[in-house]
Parts: structure tokens; sequence; C-alpha cells
């Protein structure tokens, strides 16, 4: 997850499906429920174009909701490993945060996909 672009999507698939962006989406959606968030872009492109309106809703969370966010990285599943890694990153942290989200949401619904 470094400030080159797409290096932090380097491990998903080159091509994605609009059904896989629109259940990453969906995912996070539902992850995100107990803030009330849903993104404004009915069909995003593809996942980068979720990071805009989720870095901004962690930004929120992290500085005026410390608990709920809590609840929701134990919702969206990010280990305490992960979430430390991210952490102690530096840079753009809601950024990084957000990128991880992302990406564990997405580990979800492929796995769900291909294993159900």
């Amino acid at each position: 997850m470094s400030d080159a672009p797409n290096t932090w999507m380097a491990d998903l698939p080159s091509s994605l499906t609009q059904e896989l962006i629109m259940g990453v989406k969906d995912q996070i959606e539902k992850d995100f429920g107990l803030m009330g968030f849903t993104f404004t872009e009915a069909t995003p492109l593809n996942l980068e174009a979720l990071l805009p309106e989720l870095t901004d809703c962690i930004a929120q969370l992290q500085q005026h909701h410390h608990g709920t966010w809590m609840k929701v990285v134990y919702r969206v599943d990010l280990t305490e490993k992960q979430y430390k890694f991210v952490q102690r990153m530096g840079g753009n942290t809601p950024e990084n945060m957000a990128k991880a989200v992302v990406l564990r949401e997405f580990q979800k619904v492929y796995t769900r996909k291909h294993f159900s």
C-alpha cells in the first residue's frame, strides 16, 4: 500500500468484473452500515473509485467517532496485525486504511463467490 499508483492493488486479479466491483461496494456499505454510509456513485468503474468517499468517511470516524470506527474495523475483519501495520505506514492514514478495507472486502467477496 505505497503511494505509487495501483501498487496497493498488485495482488488482485488483473481483470475485475463489474460483478466483483459491485460486490465489494455492497460489502463495504453493509459493514459500514452502522454509520449509514453509502457511496454516491451507483456503479463504480473500478475499486480505486471507492477510495475518495471511503477515505473521507474513515477520517471522520477516526477523528470524531473512534468507538464506532473500532466496531467497523471489527465488522470488516481487519486483523490486529493488519490494522497496526497500516497505522505504522506513515502518510495518509485514512487513505491507507481505506485501501486496507477495500482489499479485505475484496477478499471476502471473492472467497464467497468462488467457494460457495
